[in-house]
């Protein structure tokens, strides 16, 4: 999906209500946790960064953990994307102790600094997963031709599991534009 917000083909994105509304319920009253008309949205996505591993003793946790300490920036390099082309984010095994290297990097694990594109909400909205139309699917970034609804809930229980779409849950429909 990242490399459909590059291309701009992607400008709407649907996430389950948790926990789901009873029957009925008004979710005009719900709050959206992911903002507001006008509020900005940083993307994660997976990326490499120039660093290396080391093992520390947690105290809290009374374990050793590894520990990665990322020095792209104070090296004068730029991190890598995926998206971009999927041979740049190397697969670099943990070594502590070894030397500074590129790693590949989990979304999750990216830093505020690391994030190349930048989304402003335009509107937000409560449906059923189902209602989506064509032209939302579109916006979700699916592939023109055949059929977008389809498309997107392949997409759909690639991402949340077999059966979820005819679950039909309340969804917040979340539209944006690009910044950066």
């Amino acid at each position: 999906m990242v490399a459909a917000l590059l291309a701009g083909t992607k400008t709407q994105t649907r996430r389950a209500l948790r926990p789901q509304p009873a029957d009925g319920a008004d979710v005009s009253l719900l709050r959206n946790p992911f903002g507001q008309p006008g509020d900005l949205l940083w993307v994660r996505e997976r990326f490499a960064a120039f660093g290396h591993w080391q093992v520390r003793h947690n105290a809290a946790k009374g374990r050793d953990e590894w520990f990665f300490t990322d020095l792209t920036r104070a090296r004068g390099l730029a991190w890598r994307y995926e998206a971009d082309d999927p041979g740049a984010v190397p697969h670099t095994p943990r070594s502590a102790g070894a030397a500074p290297a590129w790693h590949s990097r989990p979304a999750l694990f990216m830093p505020r600094a690391a994030s190349r594109i930048l989304l402003e909400i335009v509107a937000v909205r409560a449906e059923r997963l189902q209602a989506v139309s064509a032209a939302d699917a579109l916006a979700e970034g699916v592939e023109r031709g055949g059929g977008p609804v389809e498309a997107y809930r392949a997409v759909w229980e690639g991402i949340n599991g077999a059966g979820s779409w005819d679950a039909d849950p309340v969804v917040w429909v979340v539209a944006f534009r690009r910044l950066a």
